[in-house]
């Protein structure tokens, strides 16, 4: 099928999160922002793409696609995907090659894909090529560090029941004491069999990662999730060196050429590419590449854009689970997938699956 995109739209929303106020060690949020991309072609088949913010600024991705990046894609021809990103790119050479300026074209090159998979009849994960049928995930949603120990708890013990046999912790209270006294009783209370995994949001150094980390072997942590800066590759390399338990990075890196670094240093045993941080699917699939090439299990990051990345894992051979947090906003999306007995389903219907609903646009449209 020959396609040329017509035009490009984009919709700015800022949406409750619906959920009482949730706190890392960096962030505190009550709402998040959404950008929603809109391609028309001239064949009648609309490519949707998307990405998001828990704290304000994605309108400097909208001005981003709206003057550098609509140029180069209308009258463009969406399976020339990669051609149209590679000039995309270079129209922020000046103005940042990361942030805002990649966000902007992950967005875009969603909706690239979104069209070619809606002309093709196919979901992404049948689109690419399936390994699995249905994707292992984990929950983040009972972990926040504002939550008492009791919450924390009840919390966990309440995933355990709906299915998950895998639970995330925050960690980067002020006294790391705290962090070591909450997982030790969410271990107690959850038992032997559950993996706990723990997220420190960049909070600490190397002095407090190296102690507090080899103390978290010993309540059996299946991973030390962004115990450090991520800019600081040499640091989480020596931390892989000192303790045991092992290190998990990737929220927080936007090229493929930082997880290179961080797997030829061994300063990261588990990789959790997201394709909302990189420039998009494409470069997700080259990062699950390296990973493959190094061992290393894959572990994609998600917050709101499930259905996107279980498409992904279902698609790649080294993905061991796919996170699930936000619960509250699933309603937002068209057919939104919802995780049953501890897995998600795979979707059916044609797409990458980023389309927000138009009742969510039109009750939190900024501007």
């Amino acid at each position: 099928m020959n396609l040329k995109i017509t035009a490009l739209d984009t919709t700015l929303i800022r949406v409750p999160l619906g959920q009482r106020t949730i706190t890392d060690s960096q962030s505190t949020v009550d709402h998040v922002e959404f950008l929603q991309v809109t391609l028309e072609t001239d064949g009648g088949i609309t490519g949707y793409g998307m990405n998001w913010s828990y704290t304000p600024g994605l309108r400097a991705a909208q001005v981003m696609i709206d003057e550098n990046y609509a140029p180069v894609v209308v009258g463009g021809d969406p399976y020339l995907r990669k051609d149209l990103v590679k000039k995309m790119f270079y129209t922020n050479h000046f103005v940042g090659r990361v942030g805002a300026a990649r966000v902007g074209l992950a967005a875009v090159e969603f909706a690239l894909w979104d069209i070619v998979c809606r002309a093709a009849e196919q979901p992404l994960w049948r689109y690419l090529g399936a390994c699995r049928t249905k994707v292992k995930a984990y929950s983040t949603d009972g972990g926040w560090l504002t939550w008492s120990e009791e919450e924390l708890v009840r919390d966990a013990c309440s995933l355990v029941e709906r299915g998950f046999d895998a639970v995330k912790v925050k960690l980067g209270r002020p006294n790391p004491r705290e962090d070591f006294a909450r997982v030790a009783a969410v271990r107690k209370a959850v038992g032997p069999d559950i993996r706990i995994m723990t997220d420190v949001n960049c909070a600490w150094d190397l002095g407090t990662a190296r102690f507090w980390g080899e103390r978290l072997a010993d309540l059996d942590v299946f991973w030390l999730e962004e115990p450090l800066q991520p800019e600081d590759v040499a640091s989480h390399a020596e931390l892989a060196r000192s303790i045991s338990v092992p290190i998990a990075v990737g929220e927080t890196l936007y090229t493929k050429e930082s997880f290179r670094d961080y797997l030829e240093t061994g300063a990261a045993r588990i990789v959790q590419a997201d394709a909302t941080k990189l420039a998009g699917i494409d470069e997700w699939l080259q990062v699950a590449s390296l990973a493959a090439a190094y061992h290393r299990p894959l572990v994609p990051h998600t917050n709101v854009q499930q259905k996107l990345h279980v498409q992904l894992a279902a698609a790649t051979p080294g993905v061991m689970m796919v996170e699930n947090c936000y619960e509250s906003l699933l309603d937002i999306w068209e057919e939104p997938i919802h995780v049953t007995d501890g897995h998600y389903p795979l979707p059916q219907e044609p797409g990458v699956g980023l389309k927000l609903t138009a009742a969510t646009i039109d009750a939190h449209r900024i501007g």
